[in-house]
Parts: C-alpha cells; structure tokens; sequence
C-alpha cells in the first residue's frame, strides 16, 4: 500500500514540473498573499510581545500632575505624601522629557539616571552621558566622543559618552538619553526641587487600584497610570490594528481560493485528456482524487512556507518595513527598532493552517467531481 501512494505522489510532483510555468506563477502569487497576511500577524505579535517585556521594568503606578491638559512637574516634597500612604513600599521621583534632535528630525527620550544603583551604566557623572543605540547609530558616535545638546533656552552644552544604554529590551533603550540628575534638569528647565513624576513600588499588585483610588480622592488633579492599564492599552492598540490589515490580506487570501477554485473546476483539455485515460487504464476514483490531493497539497505547503519565509525575513530582518506605519503608528517620532526573533509557534501553526486548508478545500472539490466522472464522458468532454 505504501509503494501505491509513493508511486501516486512521484507522478504528481512529474505532472507538476510537466505544468511549471503555470504552477510557478500560482506559487508566487500564493506566496505573496501568505506573506503579507504573515507579516501582519508576526508583526503584531511581535509589537506586542516587545511591549510586554518593555513594561516589566514599569512601576506599578505613575503619579503625574496636570495643568489644562498637560503634564507640569511637581515639587519633591509631594513624594512624601504618597510614602505615608498604606501599601506603598517605595516612592521614586523622576526627572524624564523629550529632546528634540533638529538633524535627524527624531525625538529622543532625555531621562535622569535613577538612584539607588552605582552600576555607571546607569549612573552617569556629571558632564557624561549614557546614549542609547539608535541615538548612537544615527548620530554615527562612539564611547568616548563628545556630544553638544540644545539647552531649553539657548546655547549648547557639551556632555562626553561615557557609554551605549543598552538593557534587555530595545523599545526601552533604542531613543534614550540619560544623564546625571543636575544635568538632567538644566536639559529640561526644571528647578532644583522639581520632578517630572513619581513612580510607586507596590509589593502587592492587587492592591494597585484600591490605592491609585485613594490618591485620585486625596489629591485631585493627578494622574495614575498603572503597569496594567499601559499593556492592555498596547494590547488593544497593536491587536485593533492588526486586525484591520489582517482583514485585508484575509480578503486577498479569499480572492485567491475563489481564483484557484475556478481554476481547478475548468479542468484544461490536457487535465482532462489526462484524467480520462488514468481512469481508461485502471485508476479508481480514490486514486484520482489521492493524485490531485498530492498536487494541491505540494503546492498549498510549499507556497506557504516560501510566504512564511519571505514573512518572517521582513519582519525581522526589515524590521517590517511596509507594515511599521500602519501597526506601530508612532513609530515616525522615534528612530527604527529592531525587533527580536522570537516568533510564536500558535502564531506559526495559524499562519499555515489558514493558507494550506482553504486551498485544498478549493481544489479537492472540483477534483472529486471529476474523479467520479464516466472516463469515456471525459475524453468525449476534451
């Protein structure tokens, strides 16, 4: 029985390579919609996966102040408010804005190295500064090459790189700029006893909203973000979007199987001629239709792992380049970001069962009807 199915997949990969020219030009537009619908889903998942590992390093909650809509600084003492508060552990005031690269036209994160760590890496001595990778690529800098920023209100100010920021995760590192706390503050135009926010450390997670409740009561005016409401934004942002583009490849993807079913339905004179004199000499009906399985299937795996591939080097080898506008958005603000190759295997397993199935759903039914077709009604049909 083995030698019998061996023999009926060699003649169809034969009558495949009989017919390449058509078959390759079926491959690669196969291929084509398979990518781009991978690409979506790979990319989002990524998105997400890159945002997930970024907010780890989150505080539990941000306390910022607001006036008429806009984030002002707040005075230092303040934290001690919200240390006497129960349940909070630790209270860390921030000094963080944005900088304005006018060159590049890009917009970098400028932050204060934060205490309690002597790691240089991440503490910076006055008149030094710690550079993420992007700012460093773009800019074409190395450790040791001094650098003049734009002060707030006029003039430059000369920092020496003392070092590349680079922590575990990419979208965290790649735009940021972090310099002594006393420098930090001249950047930004804040007094000595102004910070930009405060972030809590709350042991028990569950008690997040019953105490960003508590201060929203005590303080009103400011406001909480918490690590969970950041992700699930990411979360409803990157899916939203992904769905959207997904939805327009799905619809490439069924206007291809409409494509291959009236294809595979107006069987050519040769097919049929084919067909006819299989059945002639002896070939069953289950033959037949195991025949045009093998040649479905070939073709269905075979364009969805070229699509898949050409997916997955686009993604992260391109750094998804066609698809960045449309699901990151923000992106045009911030220099471009590698993402990690770290691909999700339920994500992959989609991927190929919703370009193999439909396409030999498309196909096997068109070759059912004329597997069970008279084989002289076939030759006289050609």
């Amino acid at each position: 029985m083995s030698a019998k199915y061996g023999h009926i997949l060699d003649y169809a990969l034969r009558g495949l390579y009989r017919r390449r020219a058509r078959n390759l030009s079926l491959i690669l537009i196969y291929a084509a919609v398979t990518g781009f619908f991978a690409s979506v889903i790979l990319f989002s998942d990524a998105l997400r996966r890159e945002a997930r590992e970024t907010l780890q390093f989150a505080p539990a909650l941000t306390v910022q102040k607001l006036a008429g809509g806009r984030l002002v600084p707040q005075t230092t003492g303040f934290g001690d408010s919200l240390s006497a508060i129960r349940g909070v552990r630790a209270v860390q005031p921030r000094i963080w804005g944005y900088y304005y690269d006018s060159p590049t036209g890009s917009v970098f994160t400028l932050m204060a190295a934060p205490g309690g760590t002597s790691d240089p890496a991440f503490h910076p001595d006055s008149g030094q500064i710690v550079c993420g990778r992007g700012f460093m690529e773009s800019h074409f800098l190395r450790t040791g090459d001094p650098l003049s920023l734009v002060l707030p209100q006029g003039g430059l100010r000369t920092f020496v790189i003392s070092g590349q920021f680079e922590p575990v995760t990419n979208l965290l590192s790649y735009d940021l700029l972090l310099l002594h706390p006393a420098e930090a503050r001249v950047m930004l135009g804040l007094a000595e006893y102004e910070v930009t926010d405060f972030a809590l450390d709350i042991p028990n997670p569950a008690e997040t909203d019953a105490i960003g409740l508590k201060i929203s009561r005590r303080f009103p005016g400011y406001r909480l973000i918490s690590r969970d409401q950041v992700l699930l934004t990411y979360e409803a942002l990157f899916s939203r979007r992904g769905g959207l583009v997904i939805f327009g490849g799905l619809l490439s993807l069924l206007a291809f199987i409409v494509l291959a079913w009236d294809r595979a339905s107006g069987l050519s004179r040769e097919e049929r001629r084919e067909l006819g004199i299989l059945k002639g000499v002896g070939w069953g009906s289950g033959d037949v239709l195991l025949l045009k399985f093998f040649e479905a299937l070939t073709i269905a795996v075979l364009s969805s792992l070229l699509g898949l591939l050409a997916a997955l080097i686009h993604v992260f080898y391109l750094g998804g380049t066609l698809l960045k506008s449309l699901l990151s958005g923000w992106s045009v603000l911030y220099p471009d970001y590698p993402l990690n190759y770290n691909p999700d295997s339920g994500s992959l397993l989609l991927i190929l069962t919703i370009s193999v199935l439909p396409y030999l759903v498309a196909t096997l039914i068109p070759a059912w009807q004329g597997a069970v077709t008279d084989p002289a009604e076939i030759m006289q049909a050609g």
